[in-house]
C-alpha cells in the first residue's frame, strides 16, 4: 500500500491489541529496511547517526510471520537477510522482562527488538561534554529515528505497532542473548490491529 507521508504521520498510533493474523515476510523485510536499511553508496543507512558509527543492531522475535519460522533472529544490515538465532518463542520471556507485564508483547506477530553498541559511540565522543555520556545521548537518538521510520513503514503496510522502553535492561538482554556491549533500548511490538471492541 503505497500512502503519503502526511497520511502515515496522521495514523500513526499505538497499538496493543493484535489479532491472530500473521503478516506478510515482505512487510517485515520493509520495516527493517525502515529501521536500518542502507541507502546509496557506502554505508549511509534510513536512520541518522552521530559520526556514521550505525551503532544498532535489529533482532527479530517472530511468531506469526508468513514463511518464516518462529523464533529469534539478527537482521543483517548490509541485505537485511536474517540470520536465525533461536527457534524459541521469546515473547512470554519478554514480556515477562517487561515493566507490567504488558500482554501486548505476548500477543504480537512479531517484534523488533532496538539494540546497540553503547561502548563505541560512548569512546567515540568522550572529549564532548557531558563526557562520557554524549555519546550515549547519540544512541538515543539514533533508536528514537529508527523506530519512528519503523512505525511509520507500519502505517504503511497496514499494521498496527507499540514503541516499549519500560523493561528490565538485565532481564531483556539475557533473553535476547545479548553480550556487552550490545543492549537492549526499546522494543517494537507489532502486527495486525485487533478490531476495535
Amino acid at each position: 500500500m503505497d500512502i503519503a507521508l502526511a497520511q502515515a504521520l496522521s495514523r500513526r498510533r499505538s497499538v496493543r491489541a493484535f489479532a491472530e493474523h500473521p503478516i506478510p515476510l515482505e512487510s517485515l523485510k520493509k520495516l527493517l529496511r525502515a529501521g536500518q536499511g542502507k541507502t546509496g553508496e557506502g554505508d549511509k543507512r534510513t536512520a541518522p547517526s552521530a559520526h556514521a558509527l550505525y551503532p544498532l543492531r535489529l533482532h527479530v522475535v517472530a511468531s506469526r510471520v508468513d514463511d518464516l519460522e518462529g523464533g529469534l533472529y539478527a537482521a543483517e544490515p548490509a541485505g537485511l537477510e536474517l540470520k536465525k538465532i533461536s527457534h524459541a518463542d521469546l515473547r512470554p520471556a519478554l514480556c515477562k522482562a517487561a515493566i507490567g507485564n504488558p500482554e501486548w508483547i505476548a500477543n504480537a506477530s512479531c517484534i523488533i527488538a532496538i539494540c546497540a553498541d553503547m561502548l563505541t559511540p560512548a569512546r567515540t565522543f568522550i572529549e564532548q561534554s557531558p563526557y562520557g555520556a554524549r555519546g550515549e545521548r547519540y544512541v538515543y537518538l539514533e533508536a528514537g529515528a529508527a523506530a519512528q521510520n519503523i512505525q511509520l513503514q507500519a502505517v504503511a503496510e497496514g499494521l498496527g505497532s507499540v514503541l516499549v522502553g519500560g523493561f528490565d535492561d538485565e532481564a531483556t538482554a539475557s533473553v535476547l542473548g545479548l553480550s556487552s556491549p550490545i543492549a537492549p533500548i526499546a522494543l517494537m511490538c507489532l502486527g495486525v490491529a485487533a478490531p476495535e471492541s
